[in-house]
């Protein structure tokens, strides 16, 4: 069995931001047309030799585990959890993931090294890559960044004419609605309008795309070079403005997905994104629901 990517049906190779995760697995019926559209540009064929993670996925009943020692609880708001079993981790976390809808069953578990980069997922069958992969997948990519590579945005990203800009913006802050208004533009590449992952390699900070959007639909792999940094908010006209350090700091810090529950990791996502300020240009944006922001930002270029 293959899928429309050209994947065999027991096996897929999937890279974000150069992070490269092999994902193979038994029993599994659910490689299927629209599971696999959002990921499509962030497959790729063959076999890694030197992937940066190794996961295998068990798709039947899931494992009985009881927590042994609570790292981070996340279930009141995000529905999972992250501990060690008693028992049957073997030292390795775990990651429980909860049913959105009450009571809220148990339904994927896994089972992970301490660096994150091998372990065992178990899911209950007829699941798509979709929601095998969020939230797991993000915060597995929060936890491989925190490593020295970079962090996860809540953001939209866009590459203009080979250069990337990094829109930063709480929810209904206008992240979707500027994205819609850059798509008829020509040289522009919508690399996502929610999940944005800024990395730091020979001196440049570059941005990357997720296959995990927001209220739009577009998303890419591609990476290109970060040159500018803006803090989204509606406005009566389209405008730049100034605002000291410690607030754009504040602002930022909001919308980074930090990994809370390890303190090596959190102060490295800190400190990364306090560089990222100090080095870009960085200002807010207040902007008018109309085609003419389009040319006003070109125009700071």
């Amino acid at each position: 069995m293959t899928t429309s990517a050209g994947q065999t049906a027991d096996r897929l190779q999937v890279t974000i931001a150069g992070i490269k995760i092999n994902l193979t697995w038994e029993g599994a019926r659910w490689l299927k047309e629209p599971s696999l559209k959002l990921y499509e540009g962030f497959l790729s064929t063959g076999h890694h030799t030197d992937p940066d993670v190794r996961l295998h996925l068990h798709c039947g009943p899931l494992p009985d585990v009881e927590p042994e020692a609570m790292i981070f609880d996340a279930v009141a708001n995000n529905l999972w959890r992250l501990f060690l079993a008693n028992g049957r981790s073997d030292g390795r976390y775990v990651f429980e993931f909860l049913n959105t809808m009450a009571p809220h069953p148990s339904v994927q578990l896994a089972f992970l090294t301490p660096d994150f980069r091998s372990g065992e997922i178990y899911r209950r069958p007829d699941e798509s890559l979709l929601r095998l992969m969020r939230p797991f997948g993000e915060l597995l990519l929060v936890n491989l960044l925190a490593q020295g590579r970079g962090v996860l945005v809540h953001g939209l990203g866009v590459c203009d004419r080979a250069e990337g800009w990094l829109f930063v913006g709480r929810s209904g802050a206008g992240k979707s609605t500027l994205a819609n208004l850059y798509k008829p533009h020509q040289g522009v590449t919508i690399l996502g309008d929610e999940r944005l992952v800024v990395t730091k390699d020979g001196g440049q900070f570059w941005i990357s795309g997720t296959p995990w959007p927001g209220e739009g639909t577009s998303v890419s792999a591609a990476t290109v070079p970060l040159r500018r940094i803006f803090f989204l908010e509606h406005g009566k006209t389209n405008a730049l403005i100034s605002d000291t350090p410690v607030n754009l700091c504040g602002l930022f810090l909001q919308q980074l997905f930090l990994p809370f529950w390890n303190g090596e990791a959190l102060a490295f996502a800190l400190g990364f994104g306090e560089e990222l300020l100090r080095t870009l240009p960085t200002s807010r944006l207040a902007f008018v629901n109309n085609p003419t922001v389009i040319d006003f930002l070109r125009g700071q270029g």
